[in-house]
């Protein structure tokens, strides 16, 4: 196997660097250190040495990979000093300034290096370019954490923890992604002209990260195994009835944002496919669906955001592209309104758009928006259109539910009954389908995302966590 690894050593065997989390409270220190955060200290190297243009695709190509596997050793905090430092303001000198009480987290650290690991390797160039950044970077975190970067010659040591991505349950880290170098520049340009808090670097988007003994076993996940997330910054509120429309204009930005043709992975088109004999893709694809606000006592129904569903067959340059055309959306127009939209980032708190919210492992599953037939059921609710749902299930890698419950009206509050839902695209020549709400019950848990049926990958069969008292939100 192909590997690519990133050393940093702290020269102390001492870090000093707060969670992001904590703002300007400072509490703890972060560890392990976060991709995010070496790779903000790489583009903070770069552009100090003078942003030189022929050492920028290392640094484009390195946001662009997915999130790397991190080697290291356990960590003993130190006891939180509070000092008095001069407030940050460049039209004094630091002797004029007031003065305010900070922390500064810190641990001690049983090991002093930590590895960043990626399953590729990197084109002609690029490892060159990296390497002469990397001899640049002297600090990860505050300016005391001296470190000593470079790329790695061997494998990690012995006896560090590992952590690795992608995990159903534990510590969500902050990873970079395509774009995060220019936004960083961005927010630095605008720090200087105006050095308030709100100009900050965001803390971008963040993965959840298990070590060994963390990663639960038997949780079995069907072809999804990603959620590209876009809100609503601005706009008419839409109820989960707009799904439709409000999908096709998310399909249609993606289709104007990428290079014609089209990808499969994008568009779910064979490459013979026309507009007037459309053939299916058989490659897995990305599907679409909403994201209401459900599952609670006051839920409205209302859609906070539309998900990109990624499967997990993609490349990671194929991944790469999908975030890259989401980061290009700034607005959706619908014929009942325009929206203003953006990636949510590891600051969104509104758990309707966290993807741990529709991903967490459960055993049972219940229909947000209707699950759509791929063929008429001589009975609605008899064994034929359960044998339906248990197929569709199966379509996607999910094992066969134990139990299968179907009615027009829903398990989830503030999901409206199936027959309120527009009726799902027919084909030509073809009725419309059938469609109504679904709850499933598996053996062991089940992680999402979960969409299935014949609508999947234009919203409808969109499944959330049932936890039985009404909603799973």
């Amino acid at each position: 196997m192909t590997v690519f690894a990133l050393r940093v050593t702290y020269l102390t065997g001492r870090v000093y660097s707060a969670m992001f989390e904590d703002g300007d409270e400072k509490l703890e220190p972060e560890w392990p250190p976060h991709p995010s955060r070496l790779f903000s200290a790489l583009v903070a190297a770069w552009a100090e040495g003078g942003g030189e243009e022929e050492l920028r695709p290392a640094l484009e190509w390195l946001e662009a990979q997915p999130a790397p596997t991190i080697y290291a050793g356990s960590h003993s905090t130190r006891k939180l000093v509070q000092v008095f430092v001069p407030v940050n303001d460049f039209r004094s000198v630091p002797e004029d300034r007031p003065r305010k009480p900070r922390t500064f987290p810190s641990a001690s650290l049983s090991h002093p290096g930590v590895y960043f690991v990626w399953e590729t390797e990197p084109p002609a160039g690029i490892t060159a370019a990296l390497d002469r950044i990397l001899r640049r970077t002297s600090s990860l975190g505050h300016s005391s954490s001296l470190v000593a970067a470079e790329i790695a010659a061997q494998l990690p040591v012995a006896g560090l923890t590992v952590w690795r991505p992608d995990a159903k349950e534990g510590l969500r880290i902050r990873i970079p992604y395509p774009g995060r170098l220019e936004e960083l520049k961005r927010r630095h340009e605008r720090f200087e002209r105006d050095p308030v808090k709100t100009n900050r670097p965001s803390g971008g988007r963040t993965v959840r990260y298990a070590t060994g003994t963390e990663q639960r076993r038997g949780v079995q996940q069907g072809v999804f195994g990603e959620m590209i997330v876009l809100r609503r910054d601005d706009g008419p509120r839409g109820s989960l009835r707009s799904t439709l429309s409000l999908l096709a204009a998310v399909r249609g930005a993606i289709q104007r944002l990428t290079p014609d043709p089209v990808p499969e992975y994008l568009s779910g088109h064979a490459p013979e496919s026309t507009p007037k004999n459309p053939v299916r893709s058989e490659r897995p694809h990305i599907a679409l669906a909403p994201l209401p606000f459900i599952g609670s006592r006051h839920a409205t129904g209302d859609i906070l955001g539309a998900a990109v569903l990624i499967p997990k067959a993609l490349s990671a340059a194929e991944r790469a592209e999908c975030w890259k055309v989401m980061g290009g959306i700034g607005e959706l127009r619908m014929a009942w309104g325009r929206w203003a939209v953006s990636l949510a980032d590891a600051e969104e708190r509104r758990r309707t758009l966290k993807p741990e919210t529709w991903m967490r492992p459960c055993t049972v599953w219940s229909t947000v928006t209707p699950f759509v037939f791929d063929r008429f059921p001589k009975d609605p609710h008899g064994e034929e259109a359960e044998e339906v749902v248990r197929v569709a299930l199966g379509r996607i890698g999910l094992p066969a539910p134990c139990e299968i419950d179907l009615h027009y009206n829903p398990w989830h509050l503030g999901v409206p009954k199936a027959g309120l839902f527009p009726a799902a695209p027919a084909r030509p020549g073809k009725p419309q389908r059938y469609h109504c709400h679904v709850r499933v019950r598996f053996e062991e848990p089940v992680a999402g995302p979960v969409a299935a049926g014949a609508g999947r990958h234009y919203g409808y069969g969109w499944f959330a966590p049932f936890d039985g008292s009404g909603g799973g939100q």
